[in-house]
């Protein structure tokens, strides 16, 4: 799906992306929070021969945000971390100590999705808005809608039906008191992802 320039490229521009986004999230919780990228795939999720063999996401009970935006770089964009951990992340950030949760029991209060919401906003509208700034155009953001759910690891293709190419972004987590790997994902057209991959083969013949 992409050259290897282009993933190296892709991967650059978003771990900056992402680090704009630690930064606010650092002033949100009050303490350092470091975010990385270590990997960035973009999968046809109607390609059944694809050769991306690693499990889309953590499968079981997970915590999912998802926004859409829109005009000329469209699509919709998701936070998902296995819910455990979402809870590990909220405490952490609201100061708290963080659970364990050993027996696997977890709970989430109204006050644990408003946190999840404002981190989704940071990295999503950070991720998404700049790569809308790269290509040289806006877009606009719909509120962030977090839900919590089972799925399984043969059920996570039907989980993202309705999307075409998934740009998977699998992000870690560093707090003092967590840490959490989740993965953002970008579902885009085939417009949307050929404006992108067109402005990533711009800047490497600049480059060259």
């Amino acid at each position: 799906m992409m050259t290897d320039l282009q993933k190296d490229l892709l991967k650059e521009y978003v771990n900056v992306f992402i680090g704009q986004a630690a930064s606010m999230l650092s002033d949100m919780a009050n303490q350092r929070v470091l975010l990385s990228v270590p990997e960035v795939e973009i999968v046809n999720m109607s390609d059944e021969k694809s050769a991306f063999d690693r499990p889309l996401f953590s499968h079981g009970h997970i915590v999912s945000s998802s926004m859409k935006f829109g005009h000329e770089f469209s699509g919709r964009a998701l936070l998902i971390f296995p819910a455990q951990k979402a809870k590990s992340l909220v405490d952490a950030c609201m100061g708290m100590d963080t659970s364990s949760f050993e027996d696997g029991s977890f709970e989430l209060l109204d006050t644990d999705f408003d946190v999840l919401k404002e981190i989704s906003n940071v990295i999503l509208n950070s991720v998404v808005g700049e790569f809308s700034n790269l290509i040289g155009t806006t877009v606009e953001f719909s509120i962030p809608d977090v839900e919590v759910v089972f799925v399984s690891e043969d059920e996570q293709k039907m989980y993202l039906k309705n999307n075409v190419y998934m740009m998977m972004l699998y992000t870690s987590f560093e707090l003092a008191e967590a840490q959490v790997e989740g993965v953002v994902i970008i579902a885009l057209g085939l417009n949307s992802l050929n404006k992108l991959l067109s402005k990533i083969d711009e800047v490497l013949g600049e480059l060259s």
